[in-house]
């Protein structure tokens, strides 16, 4: 796995994961600014997470969910362009529960 930015590497750690019960998926190892989480149980359930092109502390999110038996495709059911922390955890917090 390519190492991810320092700005992926500084939300993990500030998102205290084990500590929520959620992990990293991370399907995008070639992205270094991008990492799904998902809650430890339930990786088909995931938000992925960019900080490409986006100001300090601000993060583009997608919440998805797998895709179901006739589908191969995952949907998104929200997305943000430039959420700050607390926007994101909101949102990692609803989706993820």
């Amino acid at each position: 796995m390519i190492e991810k930015h320092a700005s992926i590497r500084s939300l993990i750690a500030r998102l205290e994961l084990r500590e929520r019960g959620w992990v990293t998926v991370d399907h995008w190892e070639a992205d270094r600014c991008a990492i799904g989480i998902a809650r430890e149980g339930d990786r088909a359930r995931l938000v992925y997470v960019s900080t490409f092109d986006r100001g300090d502390g601000r993060y583009f999110f997608a919440c998805e969910t797998a895709p179901t038996e006739s589908d191969c495709v995952y949907r998104e059911s929200a997305e943000g362009e430039c959420a700050t922390y607390a926007e994101l955890l909101e949102v990692l917090v609803r989706h993820l529960g």
